[in-house]
């Protein structure tokens, strides 16, 4: 059984609907709108007018960014540069199955990615942690929190490798017009399962840690709500 370490500090973390819209507004910008975008303009208008409109939202997302004098997200930047290859490849490829098949050999890389730098100090998914859920660099250094980290890299990379398989089954089996709305239906599950167990885990490690997380609410000047 856990015991508190002796003089807890707490956590202050945003509001828990500033803290959701945040992250809803990094994975819509760097995942859910281009693939979306690209989906309906592939239909609707061709393969090719779909091929500029997924480049022209990656470099609009990013100048709105910079104009608005906020910090680029490393997912952001990851995706868009992803983004731009793909396009590039799929453009001369002429093909769409091209183009959805790029990112699933991505998701194998960055997969791979978070298993081999799960052995590090300071594994990849704590940099990509921190422009979702920004942590005080105390709470980050400390042993609990280290250990968190490697356990998520071990986490997402398995979930990533699941994902990726499934997709890339579907798309050599049912091809590209059916095969995106299924495969991102089936990972909703799986994806769902990993971010809960990402937060018991982040909760359990901050206890660990002799930390308390604290929740914020606006209309009290960003004053605890409630300790958890």
């Amino acid at each position: 059984m856990h015991h508190p370490a002796i003089g807890t500090r707490t956590v202050v973390m945003p509001p828990r609907l500033r803290l959701a819209a945040q992250i809803a507004r990094h994975l819509a910008e760097s995942v859910l709108i281009p693939l979306g975008l690209f989906y309906g303009i592939v239909v609707a208008a061709g393969f090719h007018v779909a091929l500029l409109a997924a480049v022209a939202w990656a470099l609009v997302a990013m100048a709105v960014r910079v104009v608005r004098g906020g910090r680029l997200p490393a997912v952001l930047l990851g995706t868009t540069a992803m983004t731009v290859v793909q396009v590039g490849v799929s453009y001369a490829a002429g093909s769409a199955m091209v183009y959805f098949l790029q990112p699933t050999l991505a998701t194998y890389a960055v997969a791979a990615a978070f298993l081999l730098t799960a052995l590090l100090d300071r594994p990849l998914i704590q940099r990509l942690a921190h422009d979702f859920c920004p942590l005080p660099l105390e709470v980050v250094r400390s042993a609990p929190l280290r250990r968190l980290f490697q356990r998520l890299s071990l986490l997402w990379g398995a979930v990533l490798l699941v994902n990726a398989s499934l997709t890339l089954s579907l798309l050599l089996t049912m091809g590209t017009t059916w095969s995106v709305p299924v495969a991102t239906v089936a990972s909703v599950p799986l994806f769902a399962a990993g971010l809960v167990l990402s937060l018991l885990w982040f909760r359990r490690s901050l206890r660990d840690g002799g930390y308390r997380l604290a929740w914020c609410e606006p209309a009290q000047g960003m004053a605890p709500q409630g300790l958890s």
